[in-house]
């Protein structure tokens, strides 16, 4: 008997930790013809040269440990536009206009006025600031879905 007890606790725990976990998953799952690309299929970009400002930093976005969303103000790019959202359901960057957009890991200590340089043909992502001897790599991959879900349901997105 209370061996039985202890493996119906035992279950219950591992559901609710399951539930927790993948919560997003379960509840919110968007049942949509978006394409879901690997991390690294940089459809429509493949060429992307970009120079720009970070005009903000956006961190801390639930559970996606590290994971961030880099505002910059473009200096110099050869893709004045690129905005997958209504056939990708995750992508690198948005770009629009003069401004863009970068889905990267590894945010928390960039800041405004750094410099954000895009190679995607050489496979280079790094941001840098000299005033403050500050030089990082930054990811070069397309995160998952649930990310884009997670981003798009809080709205953290400017453009």
């Amino acid at each position: 008997m209370k061996k039985n007890r202890i493996i119906l606790i035992v279950i219950g725990v591992l559901l609710v930790f399951n539930l927790i976990l993948f919560k997003d998953r379960i509840f919110n799952d968007v049942n949509d013809q978006l394409e879901e690309v690997d991390t690294s299929n940089f459809k429509g970009i493949e060429n992307l040269k970009f120079l720009g400002k970070v005009t903000k930093v956006k961190e801390q976005l639930g559970h996606f440990h590290g994971m961030g969303i880099l505002q910059v103000n473009m200096v110099k790019s050869n893709i004045e536009y690129y905005d997958p959202r209504k056939k990708q359901a995750n992508y690198y960057c948005i770009i629009k206009d003069t401004i863009a957009e970068f889905y990267v890991k590894g945010v928390s200590d960039i800041k405004p006025n750094d410099t954000i340089y895009v190679d995607i043909s050489k496979e280079k992502s790094e941001v840098f600031n000299l005033s403050r001897d500050f030089a990082r790599r930054l990811s070069l991959m397309v995160y998952p879905r649930s990310f884009f879900d997670y981003i798009k349901r809080k709205e953290y997105q400017d453009l």
